[in-house]
This record gives C-alpha cells, structure tokens and sequence, in this order.
C-alpha cells in the first residue's frame, strides 16, 4: 500500500513528464491548434500540481486552491477543445475559461472556513462534464475513424463517470464520511488520474503524429512530394483565399474521405492500408488541376483546393479524382480500389473565409456519408453552414 504523499509526488511526476514531452513535441513539430490546445491542458495540469502542492506546504494561502481546481477542470476543457479543433470545429475554449472561472470562484466564494473541499462540488461537476463532452467527440468526424481515439474515449467516458459517482457521494455523505474517503478520497484519485494520464498521454501523442505527417514540422511537400500537411495547408489556403476574395475569383474546397480502409486494414494488415493511402495521395495529387493545394488532413482524410473548371460545376473536381481511383487499382493481382465519399465547397455559396469553407465541405462530406460510400455532396446553402 502506497500512502497518499507517494502517491501525489507521483501523480506529480506523471503530469510533468507527460507534460513536458508533450509541449516540447509541440513546439519543435510547429504543429496544429489541435496540439497546441492539447499542451495547453497539460500545462495547465501542471500548473494545478504546483498550486496543491503550494497549499500543501502554506495551508494559509487558501485562495492558492481555487488556482488548482480552475486549472484542472481547465485541463480536462482544452482537451475537449483539442478534439473539437481536431474534427474542424470552432474550439469553444471561451467555454472552458468559462467553466474555469465558475470552478476557482466557488473556492473564493466559500472563502476559509470552506475547509480543504472548498469548491469541490463545483470542480467535480466540471470536470465530469467536459470529460463527458471530450468522450462524445471523440466518436464525431474525423476521430470517429480512430483507433487511438477509440482509447480516448473509453478514459474520458470512465473519467466522466467516476467524476459524476463522486459527486453524488460528496454531495449526499459528506467529504468526512468513510464513504467518500475510502471509494473516492484523495488516494483513489490521484492513482486514476495516473492511469487517465499516461493513457491519455500516449493516445495524444499518436493523434499529434497523424496529423502533423512526417517528421518534426514537416509534411510530405517538404520531401519532395506533392502533399502537405493540414497545418501548412491551412496557412496557405488562407493566403489563396485572401488573394482570390481581392480579384473575385472563385475556388473549390474538396474533402476526401477514405471509406474503406478500416476493412482493408482488418483483411490485408496495416501495411497494405498504408500502400492504400499512399495511392491515394499520388492519384488526387495527379488527377487535380496543377496549380492546386493538397493536404493530408488526416489517415483517411485529404482537402484539395484549387480553381474550379472553366466548363462544369464544381463538383467536377470530384468526379475526377472519383474517376482515377475508379481506373488506379493498389494492387493489380487483388484489382482492390480505394472507395471515397466525397464533400465539395465553393466561395459563390460559402464566402472566403478558410474556417467556413472547411466548415461547409465538412457538411458535404456528412452528407456524402449518409448517402453511401462513394458519394459526392455539394454544400450550396451558406447560411446553414456552421463552423461550430
């Protein structure tokens, strides 16, 4: 049996360890929003740790304890705001400084004679419901086709759902009661919190190497091919935006969604999923218009951008690629093809901002998806198109 000053002192060295890494990866990636919030919530985990362990040593600087549980349920609020910014939506982290505020509040508000629990409730609740919210998203959009997400979202939900237990204890029996000291006390805690971190920790990491591409702050375009990274391609694609709203040209967002490499991976093993993919790549970048922007959005996902046809609609430039995967066959022997259901957007309907372009091309893609692999959706109604 550990005792509850071992057990915090490693809690300590899991968050700073996890932490650090993860930030310094960050950093020296130059990676995307979805990782910088990421590290956000680690820093901000770290922070927490200080806060209690301050208070732990000055039990007169009561007020330190409404910094540490604003930081911790923050913590758990970047990270859902990660996920958000992950699957192309609005981040909401308003929400989680929000949420932050209300928790560190609640200590200031029950003051000293709080006690060591003061604004516990309120922190419990937070914490439960932004771990609740991180495990739906993890089931939306581009996660939803994880398998390091899937891991997500078994923590966040068992992080969600132990939160929600301890409150009702905390509430109904007491913070001095054997009930919620024995089941849900400081001890049982912190060894969660280092199951929860180290899991969480690993499967973030993964996310953060799927999305960035190859290499630190490198993408595909920078070996020498013609694919970059979601990253780089959102910073271009703003520049393109910006230059085509000055001379009133029109361009075309399409996003492509591989449909079946998840059964392909099952069926023929990872890396024949990995040949698939790399097709892919080189059949969108071939069968696009030259001067087009192309990106890895993530392991199954790729954006185009570019000008649409001078004769056609804009779908057209789906129906290229749609038509090239159709004739490129992977692997000639097994005559399997890559399956892609396609989201198309334009800047006549949708307007020239990059977050509501991508926004409205996500709403293709959903579409797309619920007609049927291989279908192309384009979103034409720019007032329906919400970004969050």
């Amino acid at each position: 049996m550990l005792d509850t000053q071992t057990l915090l002192y490693a809690s300590g060295l899991v968050v700073a360890t996890a932490g650090i890494a993860f930030v310094l990866n960050t950093i020296l990636r130059r990676d995307s929003i979805s990782s910088r919030l990421w590290s956000l919530g680690f820093i901000s985990g770290m922070l927490a740790t200080i806060a209690y362990a301050v208070w732990g040593y000055a039990p007169d600087l009561w007020w330190i304890v409404s910094i540490g549980n604003g930081a911790l349920s923050f913590a758990v609020a970047a990270m859902w705001s990660g996920f958000r910014t992950y699957n192309s939506r609005a981040s909401l982290l308003w929400v989680a400084g929000l949420g932050a505020l209300v928790v560190g509040l609640a200590v200031l508000i029950e003051g000293p004679d709080g006690g060591s629990w003061a604004g516990g409730a309120a922190m419990f609740l937070a914490i439960a419901t932004f771990a609740a919210l991180a495990s739906v998203e993890t089931l939306r959009g581009i996660l939803r086709r994880s398998i390091n997400a899937r891991i997500l979202t078994v923590v966040f939900g068992a992080v969600a759902l132990y939160y929600v237990v301890r409150t009702v204890v905390f509430l109904v029996y007491g913070e001095t009661s054997e009930e919620f000291l024995q089941g849900f006390g400081t001890a049982t805690t912190t060894l969660i919190n280092i199951v929860y971190l180290t899991l969480a920790a690993i499967s973030l990491s993964v996310l953060q190497w799927e999305s960035a591409g190859p290499g630190p702050g490198r993408s595909r375009a920078d070996d020498g091919g013609a694919v970059i990274g979601r990253t780089k391609f959102a910073g271009i694609a703003t520049d393109w935006l910006r230059r085509a709203e000055c001379n009133a040209d029109p361009l075309v967002l399409v996003l492509l969604e591989v449909d079946n490499l998840e059964h392909i991976n099952i069926a023929l093993g990872n890396d024949f999923g990995d040949k698939v993919i790399r097709s892919v790549e080189r059949v969108t970048s071939e069968s696009v218009p030259t001067a087009s922007l192309v990106s890895s959005q993530s392991s199954t996902r790729f954006a185009v951008l570019t000008a649409p046809p001078a004769i056609g609609q804009e779908r057209a430039i789906a129906e290229r690629i749609h038509t090239a995967l159709a004739e490129a066959p992977v692997d000639a022997a097994e005559g399997l093809r890559a399956i892609a259901t396609f989201g198309v957007a334009s800047t006549k309907t949708s307007g020239y901002s990059f977050a509501a372009l991508m926004a409205a091309a996500v709403v293709g893609l959903k579409q797309a998806e619920l007609a049927g692999p291989g279908t192309i959706e384009v979103a034409r109604i720019a007032e329906v198109l919400d970004p969050a």
